[in-house]
C-alpha cells in the first residue's frame, strides 16, 4: 500500500481498476439521466418522406414563371395524410405545414404570397424548383449513429431517439453506492442535540451529490468509533458497488476506518492524498466492490469527492467522459496562507470582459461546509506556491451542481 499519493496517481490507479457495472433494457419513456451501453442508429429516413415546412401551395414550378402565375387547386393535403394525385403543370395542391410534398409537384410557395378564390390560387411570387421542401432524410439518414456508447440521455436525446421509433434502449444499471458516517460525536438530524455532540451532515450532503449524479443510495445510520460497530455497518454494504465512508480515516487514536477495512478484507491500494482540504482520504478494494474512506470534515469531504470520488464513480456508471477538465481563472482576490501541500480553494466563477474570475469564498477550513454554498470552482494552488495574489493566473475545474 502506497501512503501519500498525488491526485492524478490516485485517479489512474483505481480508473485502471475498476470497470463498468452491467447493462439492462429500459422504456424509452424512462431512460432519462440513463447512459448508453450501446450505440443507437436510425432505423429510418428523418424525415421519412419530403414535406412542407410551412403552410402554401405545392406545384410544378418552372425557371420562367412569371407573377401573377395562375394554377388550379386540385385537392388539399392536411399533415398526416399523403396524397397520391399526381400534380400535372397548371395544377396545385393546398398543403399545410408538416405534410407529404404530393407527387409531381417540386415546389412549395407561401400562403402569404397567394390568393385564392374557389378552385383558382393566384400566385404573386413564383419559387424556383426545389425552393420550401424538407428532403426526405435531410436530418437523419436510415443506419445514422444517433448517439455513441458512454452518452447520459438528456431531454432532446430522448426525444431524437423517439423521432426515429426507438422504443428501448441498452443502458448501464443504476450503480449502488453505500454511505457510512462514523464518529461517536454524530447524531442524527431531529435528535435533541446532546453535549459535545454534533448533526451529521455528510451522510445528507452525500446523498444528494449522487442522487444528483443517477446513483442507488443506501444510508447506514451514523456508526461509533468502534472497530466492531463499523465492521458490523459495512456487512450490511455487501450489496453496494462502491461504499463511501466519511470520519475515522486520519490518524487519532479513534481514526478506524482503514483498520476497519483491513479487517474487512480490502485490500488498500493509498492512504493519503497529497493536497488539502482532504488529506486523510484512502481507497480498498475488496473483489469488485470498491472503499472510499474520506475524511470527517464537511468541506473536505465534498472537495474530495469531486476530485477524487465522482471521476470514478462516473466511470463505474458507464460515462464515456469521466476526468474533469482542467482550464484557466484569474483571481480576484487573495489568498495569503502558504503551506508545503498542493491545495484547492473553493471560489465562485466571476464572467468579466470574456475571462473567468476566481472570487474565493471568504472561509476556507475543511471543516466549513458553508464554503461550498455558491462555490462553482476548486482553484488549485501547487504545493510549495506561496501566497495567491490578485490577477494571478492558476488552473481550475468546475464544481458539479
Amino acid at each position: 500500500m502506497k501512503i501519500m499519493i498525488e491526485l492524478e496517481e490516485a485517479l489512474d490507479m483505481v480508473l485502471a481498476i475498476i470497470q463498468p457495472v452491467d447493462t439492462e433494457y429500459v422504456s424509452t419513456a424512462d431512460a432519462y439521466g440513463r447512459v448508453l451501453a450501446q450505440d443507437v442508429r436510425s432505423k429510418i429516413d428523418m424525415p421519412p418522406f419530403a414535406r412542407s415546412p410551412l403552410d402554401g401551395y405545392a406545384y410544378r414550378a418552372t425557371e420562367t414563371a412569371a407573377e401573377g402565375l395562375k394554377l388550379k387547386v386540385v385537392n388539399e393535403i392536411p399533415a398526416g395524410f399523403p396524397s397520391e394525385q399526381i400534380i400535372g403543370l397548371g395544377e396545385a395542391s393546398k398543403i399545410f405545414t408538416g405534410a407529404p410534398i404530393p407527387p409531381g409537384a417540386n415546389c412549395v410557395v407561401r400562403m402569404e404570397d397567394t390568393e385564392q378564390e374557389g378552385n383558382q390560387v393566384t400566385i404573386f411570387r413564383p419559387v424556383q424548383p426545389g425552393s420550401n421542401i424538407v428532403p426526405k432524410g435531410e436530418e437523419i439518414k436510415e443506419g445514422d449513429i444517433l448517439l455513441r456508447r458512454g452518452f447520459c440521455l438528456t431531454p432532446p436525446a430522448i426525444g431524437l431517439i423517439a423521432a426515429v421509433g426507438v422504443n428501448q434502449v441498452e443502458v448501464f444499471r443504476r450503480p449502488r453506492v453505500g454511505l457510512l458516517s462514523t464518529g461517536s460525536e454524530l447524531m442524527d438530524v431531529g435528535e435533541s442535540l446532546n453535549p459535545g455532540k454534533i448533526y451529521n451532515s455528510n451522510s445528507y450532503t452525500l446523498r444528494g451529490m449522487l442522487r444528483q449524479a443517477g446513483f442507488e443510495v443506501e444510508v447506514i445510520p451514523t456508526v461509533s468509533d468502534q472497530i466492531e460497530d463499523t465492521l458490523a455497518a459495512l456487512e450490511k454494504l455487501t450489496e453496494a458497488d462502491v461504499v463511501i465512508t466519511t470520519g475515522g480515516a486520519s490518524v487519532g487514536e479513534y481514526d478506524i476506518m482503514r483498520q476497519a477495512l483491513t479487517q474487512f478484507g480490502c485490500e488498500m491500494l493509498f492512504w493519503k492524498l497529497n493536497l488539502k482540504p482532504g488529506t486523510p482520504a484512502s481507497v480498498g478494494q475488496k473483489g469488485k466492490q470498491f472503499f472510499f474512506a474520506l475524511s470527517g470534515n464537511p468541506a473536505a469531504a465534498m472537495v474530495t469527492f469531486e476530485l477524487l470520488v465522482r471521476p470514478i464513480l462516473l466511470k463505474l456508471a458507464g460515462h464515456a467522459s469521466y476526468k474533469a477538465k482542467e482550464f484557466q481563472v484569474r483571481m480576484a482576490n487573495s489568498f495569503e496562507k502558504s503551506g508545503k501541500q498542493r491545495r484547492f480553494l473553493r471560489a465562485q466563477a466571476v464572467f468579466k470582459d470574456g475571462v473567468i474570475w476566481a472570487d474565493l469564498a471568504s472561509a476556507q477550513g475543511s471543516g466549513i461546509l458553508r464554503s461550498m454554498i455558491g462555490s462553482h470552482l476548486l482553484v488549485d494552488v501547487p504545493e510549495n506556491h506561496g501566497s495567491v495574489k490578485v490577477g494571478e493566473l492558476l488552473a481550475a475545474r468546475w464544481i458539479v451542481d
